[in-house]
């Protein structure tokens, strides 16, 4: 319960405060016509959203989803997640075809410009300050709405439905997908207490994992009660990293109850099986190892209210083995 009621605090107080400051900025007038200015600090600066914007262009693949999750087909897209994989994700599917896919080979500031946007959204710039000033300059620019290495899909829900000024619908569209993780929490009350941990293989010598259980990846589990595998968090809290690679000689920090893997190749996935200290892990002796795809995996790594639902039912059965 704690965790699902600190979700749901989370939730409400960006509600709360995104309200204050439309309230704060409006009048009879913008009120009844498009709403007041919004005016939202960010990590990169104070930014003013006039009005509900029409053409919007997304950055990323989270914030792609939360837009296609409102209705809202964005002008021109970047989806890192479609780039890697070079295939629409599944949970989107044909949704974006009339859209115009950015190429980050080429300069973005040009192609988003092209499409006359009047709001951008992105995740985080990085050190990539140059793209964002240049961005800044076409249309109000958001870089992050948390600073936090992958924004929580709640919060950013919620920024969308204040900015289009559908908070009913931000709303709805929250509750379905925490109804989604909520059944699978009382379908499985053993999970309570049990730790995940996410290992993706990258090379053969590198697996990428996460140690905190702040991330916004580690939500969907911490939910449900469960934990961070134990070595990894002690590795975050001792690096700072909320993200890193061990080396595939150390598998044994994978030690959990359930495990996500995937791997950048088949090959891969063969070899993760046959390393030291693989066959020993807990999640591997209770068959609570869920493989996903890059682009599955991605929806973990980087989860949507579109993506979220899908990758869930790809997980169920290691759900149901890890709470036994």
């Amino acid at each position: 319960m704690q965790a699902r009621s600190n979700r749901l605090t989370v939730v409400l107080a960006l509600f709360a405060a995104l309200t204050l400051v439309v309230t704060a900025c409006s009048s009879p007038d913008e009120d009844s016509d498009n709403g007041a200015p919004i005016q939202v600090n960010t990590p990169m600066g104070q930014v003013t959203i006039n009005g509900v914007p029409e053409n919007i262009v997304t950055i990323g693949t989270q914030w792609t989803d939360v837009a296609l999750a409102f209705g809202v087909t964005p002008v021109a897209y970047l989806d890192n997640v479609e780039l890697l994989t070079k295939a629409p994700t599944p949970w989107v599917g044909d949704r974006l075809e009339s859209s115009e896919a950015i190429d980050p080979s080429r300069d973005v500031a040009s192609q988003v410009a092209a499409v006359d946007p009047d709001l951008i959204v992105s995740t985080d710039f990085g050190d990539q300050t140059e793209t964002f000033a240049k961005l800044s300059k076409l249309a109000p620019t958001i870089p992050s709405i948390t600073g936090k290495q992958v924004d929580p899909w709640e919060e950013m829900v919620v920024f969308m439905g204040t900015v289009l000024r559908e908070p009913e619908k931000a709303q709805q569209i929250i509750d379905g997908v925490n109804s989604k993780i909520d059944g699978i929490k009382k379908a499985n009350p053993g999970l309570q207490g049990k730790s995940f941990a996410l290992a993706w293989i990258l090379t053969n010598d590198q697996i990428q994992v996460f140690g905190d259980p702040a991330d916004g990846a580690a939500e969907v589990f911490t939910s449900m009660g469960m934990t961070m595998a134990p070595e990894l968090q002690k590795i975050f809290e001792r690096d700072g990293q909320p993200r890193f690679p061990i080396s595939t000689e150390n598998v044994p920090e994978l030690q959990s109850d359930m495990m996500i893997l995937a791997a950048n190749s088949p090959a891969l996935n063969e070899k993760m099986k046959t390393l030291p200290g693989y066959s020993n892990l807990t999640s591997v002796k209770k068959n609570a190892v869920a493989e996903l795809s890059v682009a599955e995996v991605s929806a973990i790594n980087q989860p949507s209210p579109l993506s979220l639902p899908f990758v869930l039912e790809k997980m169920t059965p290691a759900f149901e083995n890890a709470a036994q």
